[in-house]
């Protein structure tokens, strides 16, 4: 079940990986004055995306002991993280 759990989140971090990949694409296009500002706010998701993986990682490290807790906060971050997405994506039609 656990595995499943991993699984299910490292695909949800591969799918934003994707996202902000598709969202680099569009403002390309976009106006420098635009560009620059939501360069920034992609910059801030990709560090969000990394430390979500390496959070996962370093869980898969340590072991059982301390997994509700870990499991809560993380899926909370995971969470927060697709509404930045998708809050990113409504802002910059």
């Amino acid at each position: 079940m656990e595995k499943t759990i991993f699984t299910l989140a490292e695909e949800k971090i591969s799918s934003y990986e994707k996202s902000i990949g598709e969202l680099k694409a569009r403002i390309a296009n976009g106006t420098k004055e635009n560009l620059a500002k939501y360069e920034k706010k992609l910059v801030e998701l990709e560090q969000k995306t990394s430390d979500m993986k390496k959070k996962l990682e370093k869980y898969k490290e340590e072991g059982k002991d301390k997994w509700d807790s870990f499991k809560l906060k993380f899926n909370h971050d995971l969470d927060e993280l697709g509404k930045a997405l998708k809050n990113f994506t409504v802002k910059s039609k």
